[in-house]
């Protein structure tokens, strides 16, 4: 079966890997000269050097995502660290880390104890919250998904200063999506997931190296780089082709359409959109942008691979180089730096990065670069997953296109494991087509050890 894939994001990456190593014939193409995608990297015009559009990390629960980097021969490349690094604006640190050999939750009962970032009450009232998201379990959490998480907090009794503190430096960039507007089941799912279910689900990842190198060595025979798609060919309602902007056709037995679902539906005739549901909601996920800024001063100004910050405008600050003269900052939910003069928004992030971290308030900062992606994901709002399509065709759909993207039916909010899911399972419906059972390329979860499981977190 010959399978085309639209799209070297890591939705299309997925579903290519997973069909090559079914033995299958597949063919990636993207538009971009590198892969990646919205998690990739670019050539600075400046100088000529790769860097990434927006700094991207991964948690230990993320097992799908973990696996394809395994897959691709970048595992290698990750960094991992049992401990976050939270910060203030004088810049005081506080850490978050899980003690060795504890199961959780009960590994964070130690750096609890220490985070001295929250006030005793604020401590209390934080894990009075975290029962009550053990206690809910995963079904408790699913009746959940039309319920903002702002409700949830106050019926839980979470004062403003802890949600500030905490929930917001932790879901904003997990989510990105406001706290308080987020579907409660998401946001509840990135603490069970994380924290409460599994001692490994926290540890955070961050590469090595740029996020385009993280995928030089993928294993699928042909890839296409600066190919761009100029259609689609259809035969009823079947594809049979791609057409190139080349003007080639490459036929096909299988497409999966692997592009953000902002740019799905032009590639559809209007009788074949208006029979298959997948398309039906599409405008009415909301996309949410993320800022990210390159900062290169003249030393070193962080030791630390990176640092939460409590207090604003950038939100998570990263280590860049070796060194720690290079930095990079993110602002999730970002919708009101859009419009920004840049100039303005530089002289900020400068400001706050030197008064959150002692060593850059001597520093001269020699440039500065601000990228925002304004379509980085949707909006985990409350009853979007009724707009969200399934990676397969319906019976009265196209019958051999498949979609993949974190857009999809995939379980998870808009990340990165949310888009390998939606590959891997684009990837076993084609291979397992006229089988009567979809092929499972899905990593397991984490398991609930013994605290959760005694306390319901695996219902």
């Amino acid at each position: 079966m010959k399978t085309i894939v639209i799209g070297g994001g890591l939705a299309g990456m997925a579903a290519a890997v997973a069909l090559e190593s079914a033995g299958l014939d597949v063919t990636l193409l993207e538009a971009r000269r590198t892969l990646g995608g919205r998690a990739g990297s670019f050539e600075d015009p400046q100088t000529g050097e790769e860097l990434d559009n927006c700094q991207h990390v991964l948690l230990g629960c993320c097992t799908n995502l973990i696996d394809f980097y395994r897959r691709v021969g970048s595992l290698d490349r990750i960094r991992f660290d049992r401990a976050i690094h939270f910060r203030d604006s004088t810049g005081r640190r506080f850490d978050l880390f899980g003690v060795l050999g504890l199961p959780a939750p009960l590994h964070l009962g130690p750096a609890l104890l220490k985070f001295d970032a929250l006030t005793w009450s604020e401590r209390v009232e934080l894990s009075r919250a975290m029962l009550e998201m053990i206690s809910l379990g995963r079904r408790g959490r699913k009746r959940l998904t039309g319920v903002p998480f702002g409700q949830w907090l106050d019926e839980q009794q979470q004062s403003p200063p802890l949600v500030r503190k905490l929930y917001d430096t932790i879901l904003i960039g997990a989510l990105n999506e406001e706290t308080r507007a987020a579907s409660a089941e998401y946001a509840i799912q990135v603490f069970q997931d994380s924290l409460l279910s599994n001692s490994a689900g926290y540890v955070i990842g961050t590469p090595n190296c740029t996020l385009a190198e993280l995928y030089r060595r993928i294993p699928c025979r042909d890839v296409r780089l600066s190919t761009r798609v100029a259609s689609l060919k259809f035969d009823r309602d079947r594809v049979t082709g791609v057409r190139l902007a080349t003007g080639e056709t490459l036929a096909a037995d299988a497409v999966v359409l692997a592009t953000n679902h902002h740019a799905v539906r032009k590639f559809i005739p209007d009788d074949l959109l208006a029979r298959d549901d997948r398309f039906a909601n599409l405008d009415k996920i909301e996309s949410v942008p993320i800022l990210g800024v390159h900062l290169w001063f003249d030393r070193p100004v962080m030791i630390e691979p990176h640092a939460a910050l409590i207090d604003g405008p950038l939100q998570w600050v990263f280590r860049k180089d070796e060194s720690g003269t290079s930095l990079h900052g993110v602002i999730s939910a970002a919708r009101d730096w859009v419009d920004r003069p840049k100039d303005q928004m530089l002289a900020l992030f400068e400001r706050q990065v030197r008064q959150t971290l002692p060593a850059a308030r001597d520093a001269k900062l020699e440039r500065g670069l601000i990228v925002i992606e304004k379509r980085a994901t949707f909006s985990p709002r409350p009853g979007v997953d009724r707009a969200r399509p399934h990676q397969s065709p319906p019976p009265s759909g196209v019958s051999n296109l498949y979609l993949a993207g974190d857009y999809t039916q995939t379980g998870w909010p808009a990340t990165m494991e949310g888009a390998v899911r939606s590959g891997y399972l684009a990837a076993g419906a084609i291979a397992g087509a006229g089988t009567g059972a979809d092929k499972t390329f899905l990593i397991d979860d984490l398991p609930v050890q013994w605290p959760g499981r005694m306390l319901g977190l695996d219902d």
